[in-house]
């Protein structure tokens, strides 16, 4: 039995033969997909309008409306449809018109393979995903690349901007450096969507996330039975970025044994998938980044020094907010205004000794960490201007959230979130004069969460 589909896509089958509609609705509803039959074009076009189909087997000949002007109307109502036509009759030029107004296959009667029409309707509804992601994710790439332009003011990030115009013209590895929360995932973003691939997908992966043991397999694929728990064939990240980019973040995480697969992807624009000997050509660049020295853990053994160099053909550290803080008024009105908008708050903008206060720290967190003022910020401000009484104590005394006074001493991000949780919280608890509800309210939470929170966090109120 072939495996179910993992959410439920609505197929709209129209044929003036119902032993075919019957045929086609019985195999298709043993699969999970909804179910909408029609043996006439009018029928058929109710249902459409009334529903919200992802996929229309159309058939071709129909008495009345045939079935190459239901495909003209229903492309023209829904572009992102799914549209596969079958037909008895053998015309060349009847297929070329089809594909022409829109169709996404073709299948041929008077026997149709039915495992055929799955693995059509599969593979359209897979490739309607991605481009449905690729249209979000565009718009959060362009929304990424609007906050990188508007902040790039100062003389150093003008060259960061130069660097990733130059390099994205050609599909070569990049590798960025830079500490914790400066942005290199924008930049990579950014590099991608001035690359020839910005039409493909660009999807973002933390090495330091995903365990040694799986990162293999997430960026690789498997094979159906290459290990317990592999039930099915399934395509790695790799695959889903060709003609695309992968962003490899924290890859100095990764274990030596990964590092060797990974060179061989690189030397050979391949992939095999775990438990398969079979070579898959790619086509994508890479982006890579690390926040650590990766120069040191390669002398010290930690990285391959052949993987290094392939990694870095071309070099972006990017800078620490501290180097730049000419770019502190656009970066800060950007986020107010996002701010504003998520949190249903008009803050419009920061009070001249507040922004001082802004301008005389060090923002060892980078812009992570100035994002997270500002939200605190943000909740305890009781006007449109943010003050000094409104912004988070440590800032006031020059101390960090984050402990980052060497490479050494750099905290883990969980342990970071939760010092700056224990400040935020404590801060909230003084605002609203330890009143639960007062303070619940303002931290958009419930009583009954914000209890756990402080019992978590070890905060007596």
């Amino acid at each position: 039995m072939n495996a179910k589909p993992k959410s439920i896509a609505r197929i709209l089958i129209v044929d003036d033969e119902p032993d075919i509609t019957h045929l086609f609705e019985n195999f298709l509803g043993d699969l999970g997909y909804k179910i909408f039959t029609a043996t006439v074009p009018e029928t058929a076009i109710e249902i459409f309008e009334e529903e919200d189909i992802d996929v229309a087997v159309l058939d071709i000949n129909m008495p009345r409306i045939s079935g190459l002007k239901l495909l003209e109307q229903f492309k023209q109502t829904n572009p992102e449809l799914i549209v596969i036509m079958v037909s008895a009759i053998q015309d060349t030029d009847i297929v070329v018109k089809c594909i022409q107004h829109g169709a996404y296959d073709y299948l041929a009667k008077p026997i149709i393979d039915l495992n055929q029409l799955q693995i059509r309707i599969t593979r359209g509804l897979s490739e309607k995903r991605i481009r449905s992601e690729n249209i979000a994710l565009r718009k959060e790439l362009k929304r990424h690349t609007d906050y990188l332009d508007i902040e790039a003011h100062s003389a150093i990030m003008q060259k960061i901007l130069e660097k990733i115009s130059t390099v994205a013209d050609y599909n070569t590895t990049v590798l960025l450096t830079g500490e914790s929360g400066t942005g290199k995932e924008v930049a990579a973003r950014l590099v991608h969507s001035q690359s020839r691939n910005s039409k493909g997908s660009f999807i973002p992966i933390n090495c330091g996330s995903i365990p040694g043991t799986l990162l293999e397999s997430t960026l690789f694929g498997h094979e159906k039975g290459a290990f317990t728990g592999a039930n099915e064939r399934k395509n790695g990240v790799f695959e889903e970025s060709h003609n695309g980019t992968i962003f490899l973040d924290e890859i100095t995480e990764t274990t030596p044994e990964f590092q060797i697969q990974l060179l061989r992807v690189l030397e050979t624009s391949s992939i095999r998938r775990v438990g398969s000997s079979v070579e898959i050509p790619l086509k994508l660049r890479v982006v890579a980044a690390t926040n650590q020295n990766i120069e040191d853990l390669v002398k010290a053994g930690r990285f391959r020094e052949d993987l290094y160099f392939r990694l870095n053909v071309f070099h972006i550290e990017i800078p620490p907010l501290r180097d730049r803080k000419e770019d502190l008024p656009v970066i800060i009105d950007y986020h107010l205004k996002r701010l504003s908008s998520a949190m249903g708050k008009k803050v419009t903008q920061i009070a001249p000794k507040a922004f001082q206060v802004f301008n005389n720290y060090e923002w060892p967190g980078n812009i992570r960490e100035l994002v997270n003022v500002l939200e605190n910020a943000m909740i305890m401000c009781k006007g449109d201007s943010i003050a000094v009484s409104d912004l988070p104590a440590h800032l006031l005394h020059g101390k960090s959230t984050m402990s980052f006074q060497s490479e050494q001493q750099i905290e883990k991000y969980a342990e970071a979130k939760e010092e700056f949780e224990k400040l935020y919280f404590q801060a909230l608890l003084q605002h609203s004069e330890l009143n639960i509800s007062k303070a619940a309210q303002a931290a958009g939470l419930s009583r009954q969460h914000l209890h756990l929170k402080l019992k978590k966090l070890d905060i007596q109120n």
